[in-house]
């Protein structure tokens, strides 16, 4: 079932995001501007996701069992599970530095909804870090 949905998953988002591409196209004089450009980036998003599951998975059974074996031993791997989470924790910091400039920026040009809504994503970013560290240490 699990392996059935790594096949199928992709060809959908693909699918889905070529109905949202032509929903844009067709329905772009009809709809306000900001709609036409949320679907075209969900269709985007979609199907970018679904080529790269299609190119993941091709690339994967090119693979040996050998080969397999060896990149499964990597992916667990305590330097590699080390590395990944200094990258991560790395770019948690960069991405909380980037909303903090894009919450000044509108502060400055006095907008009222794109303000909240950085200060939104500026409370989630970081509740999304203290969940992930309650996960992670429970696991270790």
């Amino acid at each position: 079932m699990k392996e059935r949905l790594k096949q199928v998953l992709p060809v959908l988002g693909i699918v889905c995001g070529a109905v949202l591409l032509a929903a844009a196209f067709l329905l772009d004089e009809s709809i306000p501007k900001e709609l036409s450009g949320a679907l075209f980036g969900v269709a985007g998003v979609l199907m970018g996701l679904g080529a790269t599951g299609i190119f993941m998975d091709a690339a994967w059974r090119k693979l040996s069992e050998d080969e397999r074996r060896e990149a499964e031993r990597g992916e667990k791997d305590e330097r590699n599970v080390a590395i990944r989470e200094k990258a991560a924790y790395s770019s948690w910091y960069w991405t909380l530095y980037l909303l903090w400039a894009a919450f000044f920026v509108t502060l400055f040009l006095g907008s009222g909804f794109p303000t909240a809504l950085v200060s939104v994503l500026l409370v989630l970013h970081c509740v999304f870090l203290m969940v992930n560290m309650g996960r992670w240490a429970k696991r270790m």
